[in-house]
């Protein structure tokens, strides 16, 4: 007998549940809904909710969106794009994360306390991401942005630093960071380190629990299945965790990329995922495996 089990801490974190559950609320009721980008770092749930009848569209797009409802996705959106969308009539369905809004809004107060002469705001996160994009805006673009302890020459020395984090972001590479700008920067400005750096790990709660229970979880099976979306910075993080923890550690995007050699002479499987990744995917995944055991 094998045993399949799922990761009970896997699944959708409350942000991704919350915009795609309102999004299948509305299809479901009949809306004409519009999606600004893709509503979550998962190919099979935006296909999922393509075919119930949302319709994706870019920020290029909202100019002809003329009272029409579109939603913004939890990741967040700068404040240039609500007034993109205002100036044009578009009726907005706001997704944003609170978790995400939270933190906007605190990088924004921040902002306008500092004297910029000789503070600045540090992000760490993915440039590209659409939260850190989001982030930034916040400020105008007056951010910088650091994805490592290898982006660090891109802060000012001489001027104290304000540190927060993209929420989805890895915990202990923030720490990194975190101590390298403490060590690196912190006594450049008279009055020590305490004055000369301020640092808030915003990363999710949810993120934060991850990697402990994913810690456990890969050692107690002999194969691994994660699944996430492949654009998914989250879902890669997690991912490569669990290798490091795990080498029979496979990353799939679903059901269908699950290659019947891995799990010849295999009697335990757990199968976990980012938290872009709904429990529905991960429990086809199991039923995937479950009928190629049997066949």
């Amino acid at each position: 007998m094998v045993k399949i089990e799922i990761d009970p801490a896997a699944g959708f974190c409350f942000g991704v549940e919350r915009v795609t559950e309102n999004a299948e609320r509305r299809l479901r009721a009949g809306e004409t809904l519009f999606g600004l980008g893709a509503m979550v770092h998962n190919q099979e749930e935006v296909d999922r909710l393509q075919r119930l009848g949302l319709k994706t569209i870019q920020h290029s797009d909202l100019p002809s969106m003329n009272s029409r409802k579109v939603l913004f996705r939890a990741h967040g959106e700068p404040p240039s794009t609500y007034r993109l969308a205002s100036e044009h009539g578009v009726e907005v369905i706001d997704g944003t994360c609170p978790i995400v809004k939270k933190l906007q809004n605190k990088i924004r107060r921040t902002y306008e306390k500092m004297e910029r002469n000789s503070e600045q705001l540090v992000i760490f996160g993915n440039p590209v991401h659409p939260e850190t994009i989001g982030l930034v805006g916040q400020v105008n673009g007056d951010a910088v942005v650091v994805s490592s302890i290898n982006d660090l020459e891109k802060i000012e020395p001489g001027k104290k630093v304000h540190l927060f984090s993209q929420t989805t972001m890895d915990p202990d590479q923030f720490k990194n960071v975190e101590e390298a700008i403490w060590e690196r920067f912190g006594r450049t400005i008279g009055g020590g380190k305490e004055e000369a750096f301020r640092s808030q790990c915003t990363i999710c709660g949810q993120m934060k629990k991850r990697k402990p229970h994913l810690s456990t979880f890969a050692k107690e099976y002999e194969l691994i299945l994660f699944v996430s979306g492949k654009n998914s910075s989250n879902g890669k993080m997690l991912y490569e965790y669990c290798l490091g923890i795990n080498p029979a550690t496979r990353w799939i995007s679903g059901p269908g990329e699950v290659d019947p050699e891995w799990l010849k002479n295999v009697y335990s499987i757990g199968i976990s995922g980012a938290t872009s990744t709904s429990r529905t995917q991960l429990e086809r995944v199991r039923e995937q495996v479950s009928r190629m055991i049997s066949s």
